[in-house]
């Protein structure tokens, strides 16, 4: 089916685009979600005093190695304060004893450090390019004095939390030799997302195409292949032909769906054929009645008026001429009597179902029990068949009628697949299939048998009588 090409192909692109303009937020809002929560752990722990107890602990270190004045001293500073940065950002036994990457994940210097003279003088800091960025309070501010009380400074920085602590460097109760400042500086996630791109970005973008392709191949490759062949199947079907299937065998929704739409080709085209075969003989019924009430009926009185004329005309010249004529309006009549036969074809041209749904309909105005009929078509069956079944049916109705007592009853005719049932059921008072063998059982047992796959099943009670019969659709069951 070219013409449905592009629709499919449509379907493929609306599908791949839904796909990634779904994955797409669902990654960024596991990602943030991830980076939030541990944020605000991290945060937490920052407040509870975990950036404090870091400090002090870094300075009373330094103040066990202090190295005096100098050149080499600013270095071996320098040199310490790396490594107390770098040991505060570990994922696991640095600022937190949790593993964490958050520090990395949201900035590439989370951590600066500075140690400053007595007097408030520069001696080192780390990173070595954080120097600009990291700011030392004035020693007269409010800052400087809350942080030398021991408090966490929160620094309002938007879009940035900021927290610095600062500890003396100092032995015992001796004056300190300096100080040691430590600074904190994050962005929020969010942030983070909108305003710094990272080594992630190209990930997603690669997954997400990776993603794509591989959806486009499998809808291609497994899905619109298959609507394909329904699509194809569909369009021969809207054209009267029924012979093409989409024998679908995988067991998945679209599979049995396809299974379904092949059942349903079949049943419509048995229900074409029925229709089309009522039509014909409906049509031959038309014609046999206008001719019956029209023609024969003139003919018929066209003969006896031959027939009153030649015995006026007894013995006269022209009485031999309308004794030829009346021969020829008597054989008129037998000719059409035949045609009429013909057109009035019998129940047996009329499909199965509609057979028994007339004898049914026939027998419930008859009895004048209220009958239920639900009766589905079925495909052609070998006329034996048919024959055994309309009897069992006859015979169970009658059973219904002579001994049941009923006042409903019903009668179905549904199909499965290859198989059909037809149930008779009433509710009658029952009868004994031991106590009354003259019921009929027996033969509509043997006219069960003659099906294929037939099976016959009996049961009555005192709240009715329950007939059913099981049989093959399957000409080879025969």
């Amino acid at each position: 089916m070219p013409a449905l090409r592009p629709q499919l192909r449509g379907l493929i692109f609306k599908l791949t685009l839904f796909y990634i303009l779904l994955s797409l937020p669902s990654l960024v809002l596991v990602e943030t979600g991830s980076l939030v929560y541990e944020f605000n752990e991290l945060m937490s722990s920052v407040e509870s005093g975990s950036l404090t107890r870091a400090t002090h602990a870094a300075a009373d270190e330094l103040a066990r190695t202090w190295p005096g004045d100098g050149t080499q001293a600013r270095q071996y500073l320098a040199a310490a304060c790396e490594a107390l940065v770098l040991r505060l950002q570990r994922p696991r036994g640095g600022l937190l004893q949790e593993d964490s990457s958050i520090l990395t994940e949201l900035s590439t210097t989370p951590l600066a450090a500075a140690v400053l003279s007595a007097d408030g003088q520069v001696l080192a800091t780390a990173p070595m390019n954080s120097a600009p960025g990291l700011r030392i309070p004035r020693r007269d501010s409010e800052e400087w004095r809350a942080l030398a009380a021991g408090q966490l400074v929160d620094i309002a920085e938007s879009p940035f939390r900021i927290r610095r602590a600062l500890a003396p460097i100092r032995e015992g109760g001796s004056a300190p030799y300096g100080y040691l400042l430590i600074e904190l500086s994050l962005p929020v996630p969010w942030h983070r997302f909108l305003l710094n791109l990272s080594v992630e970005w190209p990930i997603v973008l690669g997954y997400l195409l990776v993603f794509g392709i591989a959806s486009s191949f499998f809808l291609a490759t497994w899905v619109t292949r298959r609507l394909n062949r329904v699509a194809r199947a569909a369009s021969a079907w809207s054209r009267g032909d029924f012979s093409d299937r989409i024998a679908d065998t995988a067991n998945d929704e679209l599979g049995r769906v396809s299974h379904l739409l092949d059942d349903m080709a079949l049943q419509l085209r048995d229900l074409l054929q029925s229709r089309a075969q009522l039509a014909t003989l409906a049509e031959r019924q038309r014609l046999a009645r206008d001719l019956h009430d029209t023609v024969k009926q003139k003919a018929f009185a066209l003969s006896l008026q031959l027939a009153g004329a030649r015995r006026q005309l007894e013995g006269h010249p022209a009485g031999e001429r309308i004794a030829q004529a009346e021969k020829l309006g008597q054989q008129i009549q037998q000719e059409l009597a035949q045609i009429l036969d013909e057109l009035r074809a019998s129940d047996s041209a009329m499909p199965f179902a509609a057979r028994l749904r007339t004898r049914a309909q026939e027998w419930a105005q008859l009895s004048g029990i209220r009958l239920d009929v639900d009766i589905a078509e079925l495909p052609a069956l070998p006329a034996q068949h048919e024959d055994a079944l309309l009897r069992i049916a006859d015979e169970a109705l009658a059973n219904v009628l002579r001994h049941s007592g009923a006042s409903s009853a019903q009668i179905r005719l549904h199909r499965a697949a290859d198989a059909a049932e037809m149930v008779i059921v009433d509710n009658g008072r029952g009868a004994n299939e031991e106590a009354r063998p003259g019921m009929g059982l027996g033969n509509m047992r043997e006219r069960a048998a003659l099906l294929p796959s037939g099976h016959f099943e009996f049961s009555s009670s005192e709240s009715g009588t329950h007939v059913r019969i099981l049989f093959s659709l399957r000409s080879e069951a025969t």
